[in-house]
């Protein structure tokens, strides 16, 4: 179940949120935090938002945005010492986000994205209650918001992952740690192109639907994925790792990749 946190390095969106109601110090705040996370200035970024969080603490947008920068703060270290904490500071702000406003579709979403960053640091037993969980809080995105294409994407992950355990792996599962819901292919290929269709601009849909044909034999439609994605400008860093393994992918498939527009 690892993998879960690996390709996906599962992903917040950066999206514009709405300020409506909030005090106007706050606003301040959120746009200058929001223009660090356009130049990718993580660290400026989230001290933005803390001092967001100080104005208001249980405003559920500031936390998700909180949560999203520890959530890339991972990709800026190799200790892994630091990364579990970055990973576990990360699922602390999201979960306080839903407590605070249930009904906001991408606070789930952030929850289901920072328990899948915690999985490389988990028990065996954590990990199997995280999975159902990423689930849960993907399917529960979705149902407040069916325009989440990160919700979708999720789930699609979710399904691949599950469906992609062998027959031994899952019996020592059930044997040991409970079942998980039936994951499969078709649903995982259903979801994440529901999240390209969404989202089109988004590098890490069209590598993960790619990783989903492939698995299914579909070769061709593979590779268009991933030249397509390579195509696209990253939005994140989480689409700047996904540019790095398309070009992987296609190499292993003996394909010529173009530069992305963010490599040359």
């Amino acid at each position: 179940m690892t993998k879960l946190a690996g390709l996906l390095t599962l992903l917040l969106t950066l999206v514009t949120i709405p300020t409506h109601g909030m005090e106007p110090g706050v606003q301040d705040l959120l746009s200058q935090g929001e223009a660090f996370e356009q130049k990718r200035e993580t660290k400026q970024a989230i001290k933005v938002y803390l001092a967001a969080g100080k104005l208001a603490p249980t405003n559920s947008e500031v936390l998700i945005k909180l949560a999203k920068q520890y959530s890339d703060l991972i990709f800026e270290t190799q200790l892994e010492a630091e990364q579990k904490k970055l990973a576990e500071r990360c699922l602390d702000y999201a979960r306080r986000a839903v407590e605070y406003n249930p009904t906001n579709a991408r606070a789930h979403l952030s929850v289901a994205v920072c328990l899948a960053k915690n999985f490389p640091y988990l028990d065996n037993q954590t990990k199997v209650n995280y999975s159902r969980e990423v689930k849960e809080r993907s399917e529960k995105a979705i149902a407040l918001d069916p325009r989440q294409d990160l919700a979708y994407h999720m789930l699609g992950r979710w399904h691949f992952e599950v469906a992609d355990m062998n027959g031994l792996i899952k019996l020592l599962m059930r044997t040991f740690y409970g079942t998980l819901p039936k994951g499969t292919f078709e649903l995982a290929a259903l979801n994440l192109k529901k999240s390209v269709e969404l989202a089109p601009g988004r590098v890490i849909h069209r590598v993960e639907l790619a990783r989903t044909y492939l698995r299914s034999g579909d070769r061709k439609s593979a590779i268009e994925q991933l030249k397509s994605s390579l195509a696209l400008m990253p939005t994140d860093k989480d689409d700047l790792d996904a540019q790095i393994t398309a070009k992987k992918m296609l190499k292993e498939l003996g394909v010529k990749s173009e530069a992305s527009p963010s490599q040359p």
